[in-house]
């Protein structure tokens, strides 16, 4: 899968465990003014609210766990509250993230906000 020396974790069950960070700023109508982040890249994607497709740099074996916390402007009401996953093919190199809003609802982050993304993911086969 990945062909990268990667820093390996301690005290996990499963080999081969590879997490990617990264920040995004978005800006007007959730577009991205802003990005930085190591082993994937990330784009609004067309047509749908609230929605962010990441593109990976290498194929890994598995999907084992996305987390995204939003930095929210000082003193401004959060838009998003969590974000969630969609149409995860990791083999592929993609995946979609999918930010919720208060009613459970596909909602655009703030202008402004930041999203602080961590991807698991699993570079070789569990023995």
């Amino acid at each position: 899968m990945a062909n990268r020396t990667f820093y390996q974790h301690r005290g996990s069950l499963s080999r081969e465990i590879v997490k990617l960070y990264g920040s995004v700023t978005v800006g007007a109508a959730g577009a991205i003014t802003a990005q930085s982040c190591k082993g994937f890249s990330v784009a609004l994607t067309d047509s749908e609210t609230g929605r962010y497709t990441v593109t990976l740099e290498d194929a890994y074996n598995a999907f084992r766990g996305a987390h995204v916390c939003v930095e929210g402007a000082d003193d401004a009401a959060l838009t998003v509250l969590f974000g969630g996953v969609r149409n995860v093919d990791v083999a592929a190199k993609s995946l979609d993230l999918q930010m919720v809003g208060a009613i459970g609802s596909d909602t655009d982050p703030a202008s402004g906000d930041v999203l602080h993304i961590e991807l698991t993911l699993q570079n070789g086969a569990d023995v």
